[in-house]
């Protein structure tokens, strides 16, 4: 143990599967896309960020200074002055690279058909499901929804069946579509409500549920604040770590068990969500 661990340099490191990586302190993966896709920026003096279309119809949040709630929030308007038409949040422990992919989708969608990004169909919930079950996904039929889980049971999908009160969506006290991620003590959540068009909650399922690598400066000795099940391998080991891993490999005829504490000093190629209160779970 370092005797002053403040000192300890953070490192590079994959970690992997990207939505245990937590998020990075920075919402600049989230927000780009649609700055580089020509998207009003503004912020506020707390450090809240807020980027829109021209026309003011789809609008981003990002709110690490928020008094509560979410800390990405995302909605469609039919006109400017227009109520929300559907709703997206995702809560502070979002990889904002998850983010990056949705919105990246979302502005080449505003950028080919604006009206298709507010006009959403109400009965696209077979379709996604079936889609996530073609997938590998895991249906649990539920009494008042549908939970759908991926097969490492780490990201879950809650599809909430019946009539909901469309303000009461907007307003976050309930949802259509509620994603669970990670293990208990590490659990993240985002919600979609009704009225998404199907693409973009596809995308944003397809999103949360890529289970690529991503990129992380941590200090060695803060790798047990990843769960458990997260893979941790430096991006570039240095000669002393690939030395001493091929010294204990030489001599152990049955390598242990990869965990992110042992893969995080082992060398490797790198890769090419009950009542809507107690669901909602997204409070700051």
């Amino acid at each position: 143990m370092l005797a002053y661990p403040w000192l300890e340099r953070p490192r590079e490191y994959r970690v992997s599967p990207r939505y245990l990586a937590g998020p990075t302190h920075t919402g600049d993966p989230g927000l780009q896309p649609l700055i580089d896709a020509g998207w009003n920026f503004s912020r506020d003096d707390l450090g809240n960020v807020f980027v829109t279309t021209p026309d003011h119809t789809v609008r981003c949040g990002y709110l690490p200074e928020g008094d509560r709630g979410p800390l990405w929030v995302i909605s469609a308007h039919a006109h400017a002055f227009a109520p929300p038409a559907w709703l997206i949040t995702l809560d502070l422990e979002a990889p904002p690279e998850i983010v990056g992919d949705f919105t990246t989708a979302l502005a080449a969608a505003h950028a080919t058909a604006p009206e298709t990004v507010v006009a959403g169909d109400t009965r696209i919930g077979n379709d996604v499901t079936n889609q996530l079950l073609r997938e590998g996904w895991r249906i649990d039929p539920q009494p008042s929804a549908t939970a759908l889980r991926t097969p490492d049971q780490l990201v879950t999908l809650h599809r909430r069946r019946g009539h909901l009160n469309h303000e009461a969506e907007m307003a976050g006290d309930g949802e259509r579509w509620l994603f669970e991620v990670g293990p208990p003590d590490h659990r993240w959540y985002a919600a979609a409500s009704s009225g998404i068009p199907a693409e973009l909650l596809g995308t944003l399922t397809t999103a949360i549920g890529n289970p690529g690598a991503v990129e992380r400066y941590i200090r060695p000795s803060h790798l047990d604040r990843l769960p458990r099940q997260a893979i941790a391998v430096p991006a570039a080991p240095t000669p002393l770590e690939v030395s001493r891993v091929q010294a204990a490999l030489a001599h152990s005829a049955t390598p242990p068990r990869a965990t992110a504490s042992t893969l995080a000093y082992t060398t490797a190629t790198r890769p090419p969500t009950a009542p809507q209160r107690a669901l909602a779970g997204r409070s700051r």
